[in-house]
């Protein structure tokens, strides 16, 4: 299995590019470099999921 497919189904971190924060989801479609994040996010303004390049992405944490 490849990078970014092990990522599939996975409760993971995105830390935002030079900050602490970020945001965390599930994993819930792989596209070729391409994961799509359900973003845990109560914020009813905020938003539901985010795509992520796994090539332009610094860091992403697999959570337990």
């Amino acid at each position: 299995m490849d990078f970014p497919e092990i990522l599939d189904g996975k409760r993971v971190f995105i830390r935002r590019d030079g900050e602490d924060s970020g945001f965390d989801g599930v994993v819930t479609q792989v596209r070729g470099k391409w994961i799509y994040v359900a973003v845990a996010d109560p914020d009813p303004t905020g938003f539901d999921g985010i795509w992520v390049n796994t090539e332009l992405q610094r860091e992403i944490g697999v959570l337990k």
